[in-house]
Parts: structure tokens; sequence; C-alpha cells
């Protein structure tokens, strides 16, 4: 995606690998390190860590910093580095009404914020809207120091540009549900036109299910006939998979582009998130 994109530079020559690129996955649940070589479409290191609930910025940097520390893998030079922030703290706003003087007072309605707080905005969808966003400052700035060069982003831009250029062909429209650890993300394009998207947190796979019916419903549609493709921490074994295949008839795992003899591919083939962060 590279609309939209803010790359922080230092003026610095750096020799990089041309084709390795590196992208780190932030929330306050834990952190992820993702490397892939774009010639061959490999994942060649993939390490995850997480948190306990209710963490902090602060214990995010420490956790960050033992990443680094403990794999080699992530102290080479690469071609790019890109962070992905995991918050709930955005919101979408079309580009006629944005005013990026006032890009704070966006999200005053739906989440919590300071005035102190610094704000980001990722331009999506060749710039018709804007996606605003809190990021996490302090893993800004520190891979600033480490890595002179980086790009960042909202996860949730990269899942809209994702299902948007999914959907960008098709006659009729499917409800994308993408499923993390505790929250989930349900979006709906119609004839190119984003229709509706929202963040739900849940705890337990009756939540899952209820905010599916639940948005099915108020979108008017039908479970016996829409397609509900579900990308993300997915697999046809997983409990959350069940009870949503048990309510809804046309339902279908999202299966990436990433290469199938990858030994990573079973853990990330329905990542959209992830495999679209490069």
């Amino acid at each position: 995606m590279e609309t939209g994109q803010k790359t922080i530079q230092k003026k610095t020559r750096i020799e990089r690998t041309s084709n390795i690129k590196l992208s780190i996955h932030i929330s306050l649940n834990g952190l992820s390190f993702c490397i892939i070589d774009l010639i061959s479409r490999e994942i060649d290191f993939l390490r995850k860590y997480s948190l306990p609930k209710n963490s902090t910025p602060k214990e995010l940097l420490k956790t960050l910093k033992k990443g680094f520390k403990e794999n080699n893998a992530l102290n080479n030079k690469f071609s790019s580095v890109k962070i992905i922030h995991y918050n709930n703290l955005s919101t979408i706003v079309p580009e006629a009404l944005f005013d990026k003087n006032n890009a704070l007072s966006y999200l005053k309605f739906n989440s919590k914020i300071f005035q102190n707080d610094y704000v980001a905005y990722d331009k999506i969808f060749n710039n018709e809207c804007v996606n605003v966003y809190i990021p996490y400052v302090n893993i800004n700035n520190y891979i600033f120091k480490k890595f002179n060069s980086f790009v960042y982003n909202h996860y949730s831009s990269i899942i809209l540009e994702k299902v948007k250029l999914n959907e960008k062909n098709k006659t009729t429209p499917s409800l994308y549900l993408n499923i993390n650890d505790n929250h989930m993300e349900l979006t709906l394009f119609l004839k190119n036109k984003l229709m509706f998207y929202n963040r739900f947190d849940f705890a337990t796979k009756e939540d899952v299910i209820y905010y599916l019916l639940f948005t099915i419903d108020q979108l008017k549609l039908n479970p016996e006939e829409i397609p509900v493709v579900i990308t993300g921490n997915i697999s046809e074994d997983n409990d959350n998979y069940k009870i949503i295949y048990k309510y809804v008839r046309n339902v279908s795992i999202f299966n990436s582009e990433i290469n199938h003899d990858s030994k990573f591919y079973n853990s990330l083939k329905s990542d959209i998130t992830l495999l679209n962060s490069f």
C-alpha cells in the first residue's frame, strides 16, 4: 500500500539488501517480526511475542528491544522496514471532510484521547478516505534510531485496502471478517464503495458469532446467502470457525499468495494484515 505511507528517514546512506524486507506488528497484546524475500515470496523469519493483558507502551518497547537482542536475523540490513500499529484508536474520514490541522478531533467521538497525543493518518483508496489514528510514538522513535528509515501504517488501512482490491471486479459483495486474538473487524464493500467497517473486541466464540450476526442483520444481509470470507488467526478446526460455520451458510477462509513451500505457510495463509504489510 503505497498511498498514505509515512516514511521517516535520516540523511544517511545505508547499503541495504534489495529484496529482503522487515515488517514489525505492534500491539499492547504483543508483537511480531516478519522477514520476507520478495523475489521468492518466501517468509524467511517469523517470531511472535505475547504480552500480558493491560500492558503499557513502555512494556511493549521493552519487549521490542528484547526481540532484537534475541534474534540475530533482525539486525541485518533491509531494503525497507515497516511498522504496523494495532489499536482501536482510529477512525475513517472522507478526504473531502478531512482537515489535517484538526486531525485529533476526529478521534474524540469513538476513542479516549488526550490533547497531547500524537496523531497520524493514512490516505487510502487512492486518497478517497483518510484513516486517522494514534501510533505508538515510543516504538517509532526507537525504530528511527535503529534503522534510520522506516514506514508505518495502521493495521486497519491494510485490511481495507486489501479487501477493496479483492472486491474490485466482483458483481456480488462478500462480508469480510478478520479475526485476531481478542478483536475482530468486519468490512463490506458494495460496487467498489466502503459500506461498513467496524472493530469489535471479543472474549469468547459466542461473542464472535453475536457480532457477526448482529452486523449481518443491521446491514440487512441474508445469512443464508451472503458470502463471509474469514481472514486472520483462523483455521477450520478453530472454535471460532466452527460456530460461524454453524450459523452462516456460505463461509470460506482467505488464502494468501505466499509461497506454499514456505515453512510458515499454514500459520500465515489467511493473515492478510501481515502478508500485505510489505
